[in-house]
């Protein structure tokens, strides 16, 4: 009996010493990361999450909860330990040895445009007979950009030809003749005010000057983000950034400088978006990065206003405008036609293809040339 009680004695005194030594020590020495892969994709793409977790402490852990919550847009591969609603919550179960460590790929798809983090995880874990349960807030600082969707060649091709067009034409509209490039022969187009009279004399036939174009070549995409909700109204902003985006980087690899403009906000920031001028094939990054924090809402900045302040910056002569913009009603016109002055501006229109026809708009302007992008 003596023996009976002492054991009983002994395993108590064991079961409060085990569960002293985990509430004190348990969460020694144990590191918990979660890191995307990669800090970017485009939108469509797959990538991992890797968990991460290190028990460098002779005490082992039989059961680690890892919880943490991820933006639905991120759809995990596998739904299992994870409940899906406005946010993802995910919940990994472990067991940490003695000096173990341990990596879990998790893989997943970026199913929408955006900016996405993850701060922090909730850690938790029990005692050696699962009686007791330890909790902690470990944070986190991982990022991921989901940018644009990209769009193929075939698609682009058209609107991309009518700016490149646009751009030559203003070119040769202003030359300057104090800048000058060289010479060629003459041709019936060419004014007389060109013949270079000494070279021609010299050379026994009509040659004229070729001069420098004053105008730098800058294209300003005005990009509209108003609305959200709406399965075919998201589906359209979506398009509509994914234009701007491959136009504006076809743009930087040609050498034309770019700025964006818009009316959405982005998230990081508060501002709306305004990209700066962007020169340079290496610009691109930075400017699908930009446009992966930019947030569509139904109480946004109307683009008529958007297009108002551009024209109260006065630099309409130097630039080019293209209005990206799911608008189907004719109010845009006139701004457009503002910014344009006397020059030809270009409208990209996404739309859905199912739209009553009654709905559809019709061209109305002689200097704004409108090209539909069905969905």
């Amino acid at each position: 009996m003596r023996i009976f009680l002492l054991l009983l004695v002994l395993l108590g005194a064991l079961f409060l010493a085990q569960k002293l030594i985990f509430r004190r020590y348990w969460n020694r020495r144990l590191d918990v990361k979660i890191a995307f892969e990669r800090d970017h994709v485009f939108c469509g793409d797959r990538t991992n999450l890797v968990e991460t977790i290190v028990n460098d402490k002779y005490l082992p852990l039989p059961a680690l909860e890892v919880g943490f919550d991820m933006s639905r847009f991120l759809a995990f591969s596998s739904a299992e330990n994870a409940t899906v609603s406005d946010m993802t919550y995910r919940r990994d179960i472990f067991t940490a040895s003695v000096r173990q460590r341990i990596t879990r790929v998790l893989p997943f798809e970026a199913k929408k445009r955006g900016y996405y983090t993850i701060r922090s995880t909730t850690v938790s874990s029990y005692d050696l007979l699962m009686q007791e349960k330890f909790v902690e807030h470990a944070a986190q600082d991982t990022e991921l950009y989901v940018l644009p969707a990209r769009i193929g060649t075939n698609d682009v091709r058209i609107p991309y030809s009518k700016i490149m067009g646009m751009v030559v034409s203003r070119r040769r509209v202003y030359d300057d003749p104090f800048e000058f490039a060289g010479i060629r022969d003459y041709r019936r187009t060419d004014p007389m005010k060109h013949i270079n009279w000494k070279a021609s004399a010299r050379n026994g036939t009509l040659l004229v000057n070729l001069h420098e174009s004053t105008l730098s070549q800058k294209v300003v995409l005005l990009l509209d983000s108003e609305g959200v909700g709406a399965a075919v109204t998201d589906t359209l902003n979506e398009l509509s950034f994914s234009i701007a985006a491959e136009l504006a980087e076809r743009m930087l690899l040609d050498g034309i400088s770019v700025r964006i403009v818009g009316n959405g906000v982005d998230v990081l920031t508060g501002k709306t978006l305004d990209t700066g001028e962007l020169a340079g094939q290496n610009a691109a990054l930075y400017m699908r990065r930009l446009l992966a924090r930019i947030e569509c809402r139904n109480d946004l900045t109307p683009m008529t206003a958007v297009m108002e302040a551009e024209y109260e910056r006065g630099d309409q002569e130097n630039n080019l405008y293209v209005l990206v913009s799911k608008e189907q009603k004719l109010r845009l016109l006139p701004s457009l036609e503002l910014l344009a002055g006397a020059h030809e501006a270009l409208w990209i229109l996404p739309y859905d293809r199912n739209m009553p026809e009654r709905n559809k708009m019709t061209d109305s302007s002689k200097r704004v040339d409108i090209v539909r992008w069905r969905v």
